[in-house]
């Protein structure tokens, strides 16, 4: 399967309604990300738990999964993707110890056109407030009635000097 990143991909899992309940304890099944490894040997030893599918019989509807092919994540158990790379997920049954084995590799292809790293030609701001409103305008009230001039550049910055901010040990006694 190939994605583009920022694509989801919704992983359902089997889902019994009432009159089924009675048939069996219903399809479970554990979904890992291996390696390319443990893809090719159906080994879940070489990967991780992703998502575990073991409420077959949840009121309503199938529960649902979705993995997000993200180059950054925001969330810490969150799982970063990257353009060009191959990702595998394997599936076992639960209360089956049989060699039965689902397997599926995700390609991420692609970045979207919001991920490009063109860098854009630099402009001048605007300094605008709310529509109709600049700030140049502002200025010139101001200077009319406060005798004050607006200047939007942006002040220099100068080094400080080393030693003039307290050391360590004078911040942890007072």
């Amino acid at each position: 399967m190939q994605v583009n990143v920022n694509d989801y991909l919704d992983i359902y899992c089997p889902h019994y309604n009432d009159s089924q309940r009675m048939v069996g304890t219903g399809e479970q099944y554990i979904l890992y990300m291996v390696s390319y490894r443990g893809y090719r040997n159906c080994d879940p030893q070489l990967g991780f738990k992703r998502w575990e599918c073991n409420r077959p019989h949840a009121p309503h509807a199938p529960i649902k999964f979705s993995e997000k092919f993200q180059r950054y994540s925001a969330f810490s158990l969150g799982y970063e993707f990257h353009v060009g790379q191959e990702y595998y997920y394997i599936s076992t049954p639960t209360h089956h110890h049989g060699r039965s084995c689902l397997r599926l590799r995700v390609y991420v292809c692609c970045s979207t056109a919001s991920d490009v790293d063109d860098e854009p030609e630099p402009t001048e701001p605007d300094y605008t407030l709310r529509p109709g409103l600049k700030i140049d305008d502002i200025g010139e009230s101001c200077t009319q009635s406060l005798k004050y001039e607006f200047n939007p550049f942006v002040p220099k910055l100068e080094k400080s000097v080393s030693g003039s901010s307290p050391t360590r040990d004078r911040l942890l006694l007072t």
